[in-house]
């Protein structure tokens, strides 16, 4: 959870705004595990007990917003996964975590487990569908949202 830590320390020295929907708690995340099949990972829990959903420089982070599993929109993360998974833009082990606009998605993939212990998250693009293709982009979700903040940041 050092990357949360980390992510949240620069965001904080940055100056810019950060939105989130607010702490969730370990019941409301069980609740969201059996509904998408999958469990969480340890990096992504404590991103969701701190912030549940986040929005940073113009990024959403995909998590569990106020209205929980009834949600029907982004950023809530039930809602963004069935509805990549319902399409074949990413499989049913994968948790979509965000969308870059313009293509790819980011999502933590539970079926490969990374040098850190955790589920990695890929990058796939609008054709996984029919090549199946993703690139892993980060050992853990706490890598990926502090090197996408560290990114954010730079580019201010």
């Amino acid at each position: 959870m050092d990357y949360i830590l980390k992510a949240e320390k620069e965001m904080v020295d940055s100056g810019e705004e950060i939105l989130s929907t607010g702490p969730v708690s370990q019941s409301i995340i069980s609740e969201f595990e059996k509904k998408l099949g999958v469990f969480f990972p340890a990096s992504y829990k404590c991103f969701l007990n701190k912030y549940g959903a986040l929005s940073f420089c113009g990024d959403t982070y995909y998590g569990i917003t106020q209205n929980g599993l009834y949600e029907n929109q982004v950023p809530c993360v039930l809602f963004a996964t069935n509805s990549a998974r319902s399409l074949g833009d990413i499989s049913n082990k994968m948790i979509k975590i965000k969308s870059s606009g313009y293509g790819p998605s980011y999502s933590i993939d539970t079926e490969i487990i990374g040098d850190s212990g955790e589920p990695v998250i890929v990058e796939t693009e609008l054709s996984f569908k029919r090549t199946g293709d993703k690139v892993i982009i980060a050992q853990s979700y706490g890598e990926f949202i502090f090197n996408q903040i560290r990114e954010a940041i730079e580019d201010i």
